[in-house]
């Protein structure tokens, strides 16, 4: 349960499942455009998949429709759900549909085909590992504040609905050099601590190195961009003698990967700003119920 995945055991090799659900209003506006949360939905999941080393497979939906849904609006949102899965090479083998008397609900179960090593988990980092991140943290969180100010043509508000992932050729990355994983869903630092918590190691970072979206410069900012989630970008671990291997796997890839941090004995999460020790606030991620 630590991994956001089950495995499964299968002939041809570790297949990897993941489910996430998506609730009007908690993690969508209710006036957000159905195409754009048909993308986030599979995106969501396939963040889970493809952190763990794996390529998504086949899909089964959770559709609960409000009772005064229109039948157009279902069409739009089924032909983006659709593409959406095609784009990522996904078949939709089965689910359910219902009556929502409380709004659009949404639940996708996906599974993920393994290399023969199995998925990578959050618990094999090493002490003295480095910590890396894909693409951009805050564009999400951007976004939604541009949303909740009515600033509806924001950039950012395209990165808040339908999430940018980092491309598949990560797979090969994590499953050559990463010691442990994760996707970065509920906020950067929390789940920095959280892959250092499952391998019984502390973890620092480095504020002043994270690739923020946008221009930011106050500390404030940085941790409130670094706390806040939806990034659905991919964190990984892996030895220092591993970094010209991921470098390489990221310019043939096209993948930005920056390193963060580093992971060391004892427990708990460290952050620092300019060689400075910085205070934390209290809360550090989207905290689930």
């Amino acid at each position: 349960m630590r991994d956001d995945v089950a495995e499964l055991s299968m002939p041809e090799g570790p297949v990897i499942a993941t489910v996430d659900a998506l609730v009007e209003g908690v993690h969508f506006f209710p006036d957000d455009p159905l195409d754009t949360v048909a993308r986030k939905l599979v995106r969501a999941n396939v963040s889970d998949i493809i952190a763990k080393g794996a390529r998504p497979l086949e899909a089964l939906l959770t559709l609960g429709w409000p009772d005064d849904g229109p039948e157009e609006d279902l069409a739009r949102f089924a032909v983006a759900f659709g593409d959406e899965l095609a784009s990522w090479g996904i078949r939709l083998i089965g689910g359910d549909t219902t009556a929502s008397p409380q709004g659009l609900f949404l639940s996708l179960t996906l599974t993920g085909q393994c290399g023969p090593g199995g998925a990578i988990r959050r618990s094999g980092v090493k002490e003295s590992d480095l910590l890396w991140v894909t693409g951009e943290i805050g564009a999400a969180c951007l976004g939604y504040r541009a949303l909740q100010s009515g600033r509806v043509d924001d950039p950012y508000v395209a990165s808040y609905r339908e999430p940018q992932l980092a491309p598949i050729a990560i797979t090969g990355l994590l499953r050559d050099c990463a010691t442990g994983s994760m996707d970065v869903s509920d906020g950067l630092l929390g789940d920095a601590r959280m892959l250092a918590e499952a391998s019984g190691l502390s973890v620092a970072v480095d504020l002043g190195a994270v690739p923020y979206a946008g221009i930011v410069s106050r500390l404030e900012e940085r941790l409130a961009l670094a706390s806040w989630g939806d990034d659905y970008q991919v964190l990984f671990a892996a030895p220092e003698s591993a970094t010209p291997r991921i470098l390489d796997y990221a310019e043939a890839g096209a993948m930005k990967v920056t390193r963060i941090g580093s992971f060391a004995s004892g427990a708990g999460l460290a952050a620092f700003m300019d060689g400075a020790r910085v205070n934390l606030p209290e809360t550090l991620g989207f905290e689930h119920v």
